[in-house]
């Protein structure tokens, strides 16, 4: 007999991100009464975020609206502000009007995902963009395109041009690295075309403070990304780490000022407010703490997974913050959520990892799996393959394979809007 749905335990997730949304996406129905509130309505498949911002793929064609894919689901738009954790009700801010409510819960599932980190660096916030949302996305496509259009106007020297069209990413992650190979292969492919005169003064320096690229990378695939960006002609600083980010202007620790016109940020993780207001001691680099069963220490029925979440997995170092963890902790939350429900034992977390993939540009990426690591031509297309293959929806699969085939053939849309 079906239990009626207001019998049904609450279910709030916090987030639309691959934790939240795999989680929802593989919960069978009738199970729970779940509610996602999430600021947006839709899921970003962030791994193909870079490629957006330079027009490799459209920003639609990386988004999957929420309500279409999770039926059954209550789908609020809005931000969790706080929880009262003796009512269990989480205070919620809209994301359109900023109405404050509040939605109460039998088990919690916060997956509120991170915010970038600023090390404390003045000016970031100031006069840095990020890179982890469509707006981010459009806003970096947008600042490349205004500096060509500044460095035309007749009359300026060779050395105003210059920096107007010296584009820094600050961090050596594949955020970073991505970011860079990408808005190089925009110059090179594209603006060298719409600004023949102007092209051959732009450039992109990747500075890291530490002393290599992709730290997370085997060794000798960070080494071949280092020197295929210093062939290709993309700028690698490391060991340099800012001091201060000003209006056009990047200024270092041992003193260097680089002038510059657009800066791109893409340092770690930090905790967002959110997190910080939840009262439970966090660990790492700002993580909650879980156990094993992705449950928060010292809550009954709250759970934490993601990159707001560091897991005490036996045996393995923390996990990192990744989209596959993220994934593989959500389907393995639905899974225990239902066994728990049933009464019966709920087995531990464990990460099987599948490795790490990255562009380098020029049709080149780099492919760090558990068995095998190469890197080069072959790479990339396993890369693109496989970014298909974890597409969520047919309709993104074909939308990001005609995307590729649409800008090889007629060249990225280079509209300013």
């Amino acid at each position: 007999m079906t239990q009626p749905e207001r019998d049904l335990p609450r279910l709030l997730v916090l987030g639309c991100g691959f934790g939240g949304y795999s989680l929802l996406s593989r919960l069978p129905r009738g199970r729970f009464r779940a509610t996602l509130l999430t600021p947006r309505n839709y899921f970003l498949f962030t791994p193909l975020l870079p490629s957006a911002l330079t027009g490799s793929v459209e920003f639609r064609s990386i988004l999957e609206p929420a309500r279409r894919r999770l039926r059954g689901v209550r789908v609020i738009e809005g931000s969790a502000l706080g929880v009262d954790w003796e009512a269990r009700q989480v205070a919620c801010a809209g994301a359109v009007g900023g109405e404050r409510f509040s939605l109460p819960f039998d088990r919690l599932v916060v997956a509120v995902g991170a915010a970038v980190a600023d090390y404390g660096v003045p000016g970031v916030a100031e006069h840095a963009l990020e890179l982890a949302t469509v707006e981010d996305a459009r806003a970096v496509r947008r600042g490349i395109l205004e500096q060509f259009a500044r460095a035309e106007i007749p009359g300026l020297s060779e050395q105003a041009v210059r920096e107007r069209l010296t584009f820094v990413v600050c961090g050596g992650g594949p955020t970073g690295v991505e970011a860079a190979a990408e808005i190089h292969d925009l110059i090179c492919e594209e603006l060298r075309h719409d600004y023949p005169e102007l092209a051959p003064s732009a450039r992109v320096v990747l500075v890291e403070a530490l002393d290599r690229l992709l730290t997370g990378f085997d060794e000798a695939l960070a080494r071949y990304a280092q020197r295929h960006f210093l062939h290709g002609g993309i700028e690698v600083r490391t060991s340099q780490a800012v001091a201060e980010v000003g209006p056009g202007r990047v200024r270092f620790e041992s003193g260097e000022t680089l002038p510059c016109g657009l800066v791109l940020w893409a340092g770690g993780n930090a905790p967002v407010p959110f997190v910080r207001e939840l009262g439970v001691p966090l660990v790492g680099k700002g993580r909650l703490p879980v156990d094993d069963r992705l449950r928060l220490v010292g809550r009954e029925g709250v759970f934490a997974l993601g990159d707001c979440a560091q897991a005490a997995v036996p045996e393995q170092p923390p996990l990192p913050a990744t989209a596959q963890v993220a994934q593989q902790q959500g389907k393995y939350l639905a899974r225990a959520l239902v066994r728990e429900l049933g009464g019966q034992p709920v087995p531990p977390f464990r990460f099987r990892s599948q490795g790490m993939l990255t562009y380098i540009g020029a049709h080149q990426a780099l492919a760090d799996l558990p068995q095998v690591k190469w890197s080069g031509r072959s790479a990339w297309l396993f890369w693109r393959s496989v970014y298909v293959t974890k597409l969520v929806s047919l309709a993104n699969k074909i939308k990001v394979l005609f995307d590729w085939i649409k800008a090889r053939l007629f060249g990225r849309d280079l509209s300013r809007f």
